[in-house]
């Protein structure tokens, strides 16, 4: 006979239960041992051979009893027993279990109990990882003070947070199916669209750009939005992730200082610093195009400050950068450098003549008298101006400046021959 047919079936069923990593055992109607298998040891400190014949209630004592016992009658009453349960083993260990407790039923009677107990530890705390996981990721959507979404492929949002229905306008119990691009203005479309595409795309790990959205009132508003794609984060499934904060209130901020950084707060015409920018912008844009400078000083108005005070002065250069603006036609623009001097950028036609006239109707439209308190004064203007194709702002604004002041000079030597690029009235200086 080989070794083979030497070893029995009772043998090989043995070792099949051995290898088993779950406790399965079989009990007779008193609830002794009939046979169990080696993975017992592990949880009860017991080998099989010590388990045999040893009633169930000498096995699970103590709390292991307490939570255990209920399902062994239950399922000796003919119920199968199926359930989970968190155990302690000998050692002290806190198991997580599957457990089945199932009755040997024989013409109706139970003739004893099968059972098997699994230790689903990995699992469990696996799930209750993914479980805290999700409870924190949900908390932190719905308590963040910015709006979060996470969005399909397909730009089908699957969830958006509170912060982001009050961002949108979107009432707090209103149904809606949100898309990525809903709210986005439609002079914002094309942005929001070529985002999405590198997106999508792989060509950028994430997006952060600002546009327009209007709300559900109407209302437009600006939102900083950024985005990064979540690769089979959902079921598989690509999602992309998004955070919109409104930022309103900061592009007003900076709007406004922009507005301030080229702008004379006195009069609201552009200063010195956008002068030097518009002329390196139109050299840039049109290389080779003549540019004009006029340079306009009111003549005596020192005295306007000196004798009726600075806010009087104040509102005689208001309005005499009003009568400037009124007298220049786009693309001509007025710009303020300070005090009583200003600047007219001519960068239509800018043959000789017509900046002539120009000068011409520009001294004549701020020349004349403007109200006081307590009376009106009466205030004239040298015009000079220089012409170039290469000169930079600050050389042509000095060109124009040196040429107004050739005529201040020939006026005040009483030179009555004024020539057409001289606008001067005489005011007693």
């Amino acid at each position: 006979m080989s070794d083979t047919d030497a070893f029995g079936d009772d043998d090989r069923l043995r070792q099949l239960i051995d290898r088993l990593p779950a406790m399965v055992a079989y009990w007779d109607d008193d609830l002794r041992n009939v046979v169990a298998n080696e993975a017992h040891r592990q949880f009860f400190g017991r080998t099989p051979a010590e388990i045999r014949g040893m009633h169930i209630t000498e096995l699970l004592v103590g709390d292991l009893g307490e939570a255990s016992l209920p399902y062994v009658y239950a399922a000796m009453a003919g119920e199968d027993q199926i359930f989970e349960k968190s155990l302690t083993d000998h050692s002290g260990v806190t198991r997580h279990v599957q457990a089945s407790y199932l009755p040997d039923v024989v013409d109706g009677q139970v003739r004893g109990l099968y059972v098997q107990v699994a230790d689903v530890t990995a699992r469990v705390e696996a799930e209750r990882a993914r479980d805290d996981a999700q409870r924190l990721f949900e908390i932190s959507m719905d308590h963040a003070p910015f709006g979060k979404a996470v969005f399909t492929t397909d730009g089908q949002a699957l969830y958006i947070n509170s912060a982001l229905r009050e961002l949108l306008g979107i009432q707090p119990h209103e149904e809606t199916v949100l898309n990525y691009y809903d709210g986005v203005h439609p002079d914002d479309c094309a942005v929001a669209e070529q985002d999405w595409r590198e997106l999508l795309s792989g060509s950028v790990d994430q997006i952060a750009t600002e546009v327009r959205y209007v709300r559900g009132d109407g209302a437009v508003i600006w939102v900083h939005r950024a985005a990064v794609l979540a690769p089979r984060a959902h079921g598989g499934a690509d999602v992309v992730i998004a955070q919109l904060q409104d930022v309103t209130v900061r592009k007003g901020i900076e709007v406004e200082l922009a507005h301030r950084a080229v702008t004379d707060p006195l009069t609201g015409l552009h200063n010195r610093h956008a002068l030097v920018a518009r002329i390196a912008e139109h050299r840039t844009a049109h290389p080779g195009d003549c540019v004009a400078a006029l340079f306009i000083d009111l003549d005596g108005f020192k005295k306007v400050n000196d004798s009726h005070g600075h806010a009087a002065g104040d509102a005689v250069l208001e309005a005499a950068a009003g009568r400037l603006a009124g007298a220049v036609v786009s693309p001509n623009a007025v710009y303020r450098l300070g005090g009583d001097e200003f600047v007219v950028l001519v960068v239509g036609d800018v043959s000789a003549s017509v900046v002539e006239q120009l000068a011409q109707d520009v001294g004549v439209a701020v020349s004349g008298t403007y109200p006081v308190e307590g009376g009106e004064v009466t205030l004239t203007a040298s015009v000079g101006w220089a012409r170039s194709r290469t000169a930079d702002a600050a050389e042509l604004i000095r060109d124009a400046d040196i040429d107004m002041y050739r005529h201040k000079a020939r006026r005040r030597q009483g030179d009555e021959r004024l020539s057409s690029t001289e606008i001067v009235a005489r005011d007693g200086e």
